[in-house]
């Protein structure tokens, strides 16, 4: 009877894992068509305004600072009597309904721009309950890195499906007709999504223990409060790193127009045909990730991979193709080995049973996006991409200064 029990528990948290899998790899898929193909078909294909856009972006993307909001919603408000389940599914398929919507606005700036907030509104909804519900249902770092494995799995595959498509279908790059074909065929990635979402599960499993590690943290967490009376002062300086952890956003816009434009189109096709095994990479910088995190520290890794992330960004301006290419992928594999850190590093913050304080700090990755994306995209109808690279790298190695601050 016990091990009929430890089964079913164990196959609803699989569950969970595939679940995972499949909402990263949508959430990751739309946003890589958002920041790499509709640059390519705005700026190359329909020129489009730089500032406008930029603009457009801006107020879409403010939608982002509501995170902490959206995680106090969900702690405050059950649906159906569940905390996490009902936010996470209906939140999914708004997010599947809006982004067919959006594949045929985007010859209209206007509704592209109110289907861009939709998208951010229900995938921020979708990425705030999931990660709610994991830190829920995994009391100890272990169980954490696991669902975080997964999570990275679907983002990989996420990141990788858009150009395995693109391989394919796009004949003529400067086709309006072949890119509508694109964004329709990407509607198929919706239909396992929509089938697996109601069988999320969202009771905590019975056998596992909160580990002594997670509660001697530095966070000084016990029974689900954050006691260390330094909290106020890490608190600031957490936000303040995460914040320019992410500012390298700020050549992503412009980052494939200038790849065209700088190599041509045969070696950007040829790019564009490496990237559909970027998910392989991904996952084995994430299985890379998660043995470093049981051999060091965090934040010293953090340390070491930021700087090196900041001179791969310089590189970029002065290398060849070959070695551009061969830089991208080292700096893509420190960079999922650097998130995966950073992750488990702030997901320590819970208080009370609820998830604001790490919501809180992972806003200012949104404020980061809400900042640095739009202004990526109206400086570079002022400045070249090289020189996006290197205040990329400038802005990345400024959250070392608030990191060096948390004592440890």
């Amino acid at each position: 009877m016990l091990r009929s029990k430890k089964i079913e528990s164990n196959s609803q948290f699989n569950i969970n894992y595939v679940s995972f899998i499949f909402i990263y790899l949508i959430y990751s898929s739309i946003f890589v068509f958002l920041n790499n193909y509709f640059p390519i078909l705005f700026f190359d294909v329909l020129n489009i305004n730089r500032f406008i856009l930029g603009l457009i972006q801006f107020l879409a993307y403010s939608i982002l600072l509501l995170r902490p909001a959206f995680a106090l919603i969900i702690d405050k408000y059950r649906i159906k009597g569940y905390q996490r389940k009902y936010y996470i599914i209906f939140s999914g398929y708004f997010l599947s309904l809006i982004y067919i919507f959006l594949g045929f606005s985007f010859s209209n700036l206007l509704m592209f721009g109110v289907f861009l907030l939709l998208i951010f509104i229900s995938s921020t909804m979708l990425d705030v309950s999931t990660k709610s519900l994991i830190i829920d249902t995994s009391p100890t770092n272990e169980m954490k890195k696991r669902a975080f494995f997964f999570i990275t799995v679907g983002d990989s595959i996420g990141n990788a499906f858009p150009f395995f498509l693109y391989f394919v279908l796009i004949r003529d790059i400067y086709s309006i007709n072949s890119w509508t074909i694109l964004l329709v065929c990407s509607y198929l990635l919706l239909l396992p999504l929509l089938g697996i979402l109601p069988l999320i599960n969202e009771n905590r499993p019975k056998e596992a223990q909160i580990s002594r590690n997670f509660e001697n943290s530095i966070f000084g967490y016990s029974k689900n409060q954050i006691t260390n009376p330094s909290f106020k002062f890490l608190f600031p300086l957490l936000c303040l790193f995460i914040f320019f952890a992410f500012s390298d956003i700020i050549f992503i816009y412009p980052f494939f127009p200038y790849l065209l434009t700088k190599f041509g189109i045969i070696n950007f096709n040829f790019f564009n045909f490496l990237l559909i095994f970027y998910f392989l990479l991904n996952i084995l910088s994430t299985s890379i990730g998660t043995f470093l995190i049981k051999k060091t520290q965090p934040k010293r890794l953090i340390t070491i991979l930021i700087p090196t992330i900041g001179i791969i960004y310089i590189l970029f301006t002065v290398v060849n193709f070959t070695l551009f290419v061969l830089l991208y992928f080292i700096g893509c594999t420190l960079s999922v080995i650097t998130n995966l850190n950073i992750s488990v590093y702030i997901m320590q913050f819970k208080k009370r049973g609820r998830t604001i304080h790490f919501h809180m700090i992972a806003t200012f990755k949104n404020i980061a996006f809400f900042v640095f994306l739009p202004l990526g995209t109206l400086l570079s109808s002022i400045v070249s991409t090289e020189a996006l690279f290197v205040i990329g790298a400038l802005l990345l190695n400024l959250s070392l200064i608030p990191l060096t601050l948390i004592k440890e």
